[in-house]
């Protein structure tokens, strides 16, 4: 009895033995063959951040922002006129947005909701002499300037303003028209009519460009969105 139990005995620390061995025996193994799968992952990550970052400096080093009215549109891609020179816009599906101009907000849109004489500022990256836009802006153009008026039509309700760089503006003053002046006396805007013009005024004015290129251009001769009169008093007083 005693000798079977002592068999039983051997034959236990045998197999905790036997066991034990299998498991310190598959423990190198395991983590060896885990390594190289850290080490590998590690050194991809690392070549795509590196590819990342040397991507992100060549679109900060082509990046470029163009404006002008659209020219053609047809799929994924329009041409821009501005002032005779042509830029080709790429859109790109999962990177390019369009965004309308509402005053001083701005809705987003489609692609196919641009149409040909908008005018559009677009910003991207160029490549071979095409920019892929990232950011597309569809607003209106503005001419923003300032001069003496010297002369009023009073018929025609229209005024010629000289500006300092020496350009004569012709501009309809219409219905439409927001014009103010500067009281002299409180400094403070006011509303008046156009029989308050007066030649040797000073006059800032706001007037929007519209077709490709604008119609109005050529002749210089705008309808008013805004004025701003300030007296000649003002300054001799």
């Amino acid at each position: 009895m005693i000798k079977k139990l002592k068999n039983c005995f051997i034959v236990i620390l045998f197999y905790c033995f036997f066991t034990s061995s299998i498991a310190l025996g598959q423990t190198p193994s395991s983590t060896a063959s885990s390594s190289p799968t850290v080490v590998v992952d590690k050194d991809i990550q690392q070549l795509k951040d590196k590819i990342a970052n040397k991507v992100s400096e060549i679109r900060k080093q082509n990046n470029k922002a163009i404006s002008g009215f659209v020219l053609k549109i047809d799929g994924n891609s329009m041409k821009l006129s501005n002032s005779g020179e042509v830029n080709q816009v790429k859109f790109d599906d999962t990177l390019t947005k369009v965004f309308k101009v509402l005053g001083t907000t701005k809705k987003e849109i489609k692609t196919g909701d641009i149409e040909k004489n908008d005018y559009a500022i677009v910003s991207g990256v160029v490549a071979d002499n095409i920019i892929t836009a990232n950011v597309v802006l569809i607003d209106e153009n503005f001419l923003v300037d300032s001069g003496k008026i010297t002369e009023i039509n009073k018929e025609a309700y229209n005024i010629k303003v000289l500006t300092s760089d020496k350009n004569t503006y012709s501009l309809d003053i219409e219905t439409g028209t927001k014009q103010y002046m500067v009281n002299i006396k409180t400094l403070l805007k006011e509303t008046v009519g156009f029989s308050k013009l007066k030649e040797g005024d000073t006059v800032h004015f706001v007037v929007k460009k519209t077709g490709n290129p604008p119609a109005d251009e050529k002749n210089n001769n705008y309808s008013a969105l805004k004025i701003m009169i300030i007296p000649q008093e003002y300054f001799i007083k």
